[in-house]
C-alpha cells in the first residue's frame, strides 16, 4: 500500500466517508505497479485506461514496490541482488541500491516515523531504513525469515509474517513490532502453519480491529482478533469439485493474495487452487461471491475508490482488472514474466513519469 493511499484509507476509516472520497484528487495521479518475480522489469498501469503506460527497467526479481511519502521515489525489493532499489518516479531511473543483509521479500513504509521496513527472507531479520538518509538504522532479529511486512494505519505497529515452517503449533509466526522502539512486542500462532499474505481492518478511530492471514496449504484465511492477540476463526470459500481446481505450480501457497479494500467495505482473497477471487463483506464477513480470473491468481490491489480490483495472473502473464460492482473482468493487461506482487500508488501530479514504454 502506498503511503498516500494509506492516509486516505485511515481517514476514511476514522470519518466513515463514502468510497467517492477515496478517489484521487486533482493534484494527484494514481498508478498501478505490477512487478514480475521471474523478470527484470515492472509495468506501470494507468487505471483510467487499464493500459501499460511505462516500464521500469532493471528491477530484477522485484518482490514488491512502495513509494516515498512525498512521491519522490519508488522502492523495490530486489531478490536477485539483495538490495532495495531506489527509482526516481519521474525519470524511472535507478538512483541508488541499498545493500541488505540477505534476500528481501515485501517492504513497507511507516510514513509518520520516516522509516522503511524490509522483511528479509534468507535470514531471520527485518531491516529498518531511514527515509531521509537511506541508511539502515536497525536490524531486528526474528525467529524465522520474513515473507511479508505490513504497517498499521496509525503507524504504531509493523506486522511481520514469517515464512519458515514453525517448530510447534504454538510458535508465533505472526510477529508484531512496536514502530517507536523497533522491538517485537507480541505474536500470534496459526496452528503450526507458515504465514502468507495478510490484510488489516481498522476501528473508527483508526486503530486496528482485525488481522486476516493466509497460511500455507490452506484454501482460506485466519481471522485474528487484534486486542485478544489470537486467531479466532478460519474462513474458506465454498469448495469446488477437484475437476475444476488447478494444482499446477501452486506449490504450498494454495491461496496467495488478500486485500481489505480502501473503503473497508470488503475483504478479497485470491485462490491459486480455484483460479478464482472471492469476496466477503466487512465487518460482517458475509460471503459475496467468486469470479474465475485465470490460472494461479496471486496478489491483489485496488483503486483508491475501491471499484476496480487488479489481480496478477502467473499462468497467463497478465494483470486482470475486475469491476467489483459488476463482478466482471473489464481488462486483461499483458505484463512480464511471473507477475506476482502488485500495488497502488497515489503520487503528486508533478511526479508523473516522463518516460514512456520503450523510451530511453
Amino acid at each position: 500500500m502506498s503511503s498516500v493511499w494509506k492516509r486516505l484509507y485511515a481517514i476514511a476509516a476514522g470519518a466513515g466517508l463514502c468510497a467517492a472520497t477515496l478517489a484521487a484528487q486533482d493534484d494527484t495521479v494514481v498508478r498501478i505497479i505490477q512487478t514480475n518475480s521471474a523478470g527484470t522489469d515492472a509495468q506501470i498501469i494507468d487505471p483510467a485506461t487499464h493500459e501499460v503506460i511505462a516500464v521500469i527497467e532493471d528491477v530484477p526479481r522485484a518482490h514488491a514496490a512502495v513509494d516515498h511519502p512525498e512521491g519522490y521515489y519508488y522502492y523495490f525489493a530486489n531478490e536477485r541482488d539483495n538490495t532495495v532499489d531506489v527509482i526516481d518516479t519521474r525519470t524511472l531511473r535507478t538512483i541508488m541500491h541499498i545493500p541488505l543483509i540477505d534476500q528481501p521479500n515485501k517492504l513497507v513504509i511507516n510514513e509518520s516515523l520516516g522509516k522503511l521496513y524490509v522483511g528479509i527472507r534468507g535470514v531471520p531479520y527485518t531491516q529498518v531504513i531511514d527515509l531521509e538518509t537511506h541508511a539502515i538504522v536497525k536490524t531486528i532479529e526474528m525467529i524465522h525469515g520474513v515473507h511479508n511486512v505490513y504497517v498499521t494505519a496509525d503507524d504504531a505497529y509493523v506486522v511481520a509474517g514469517l515464512g519458515a515452517t514453525p517448530s510447534s503449533v504454538d510458535e508465533h509466526t505472526i510477529q508484531v513490532i512496536d514502530a517507536r522502539t523497533d522491538e517485537i512486542v507480541w505474536g500470534v500462532a496459526l496452528d503450526g502453519h507458515r504465514v502468507r499474505p495478510m490484510a488489516l481492518e481498522y476501528n473508527p478511530d483508526g486503530s486496528t480491529e482485525r488481522l486476516f492471514a493466509q497460511a500455507t496449504r490452506l484454501n482460506g484465511f485466519y481471522v485474528v482478533d487484534w486486542d485478544r492477540r489470537e486467531a479466532v476463526d478460519f474462513i474458506s470459500p465454498p469448495p469446488l469439485p477437484v475437476s475444476r481446481q488447478n494444482f499446477d505450480g501452486i506449490q504450498d501457497g494454495t491461496g496467495h493474495g488478500l486485500l481489505v479494500l480502501p473503503d473497508q467495505s470488503a475483504l478479497w482473497y485470491a485462490s491459486r487452487l480455484d483460479s478464482r477471487i472471492y469476496g466477503w463483506s466487512l465487518p460482517e464477513l458475509e460471503f459475496i461471491g467468486g469470479l474465475e480470473v485465470g490460472a494461479s491468481p496471486q496478489w491483489l490491489t485496488a483503486t483508491p475508490d475501491s471499484r476496480i480490483l487488479y489481480v496478477s495472473i502467473v499462468g497467463t502473464m497478465e494483470t486482470v482488472a475486475v469491476d467489483l460492482d459488476a463482478m466482471e473482468i473489464v481488462a486483461r493487461i499483458p505484463v512480464g514474466h511471473a507477475p506476482k506482487r502488485n500495488s497502488t500508488h497515489v503520487l503528486p501530479a508533478d511526479r508523473v513519469e516522463i518516460v514512456g514504454v520503450g523510451d530511453e
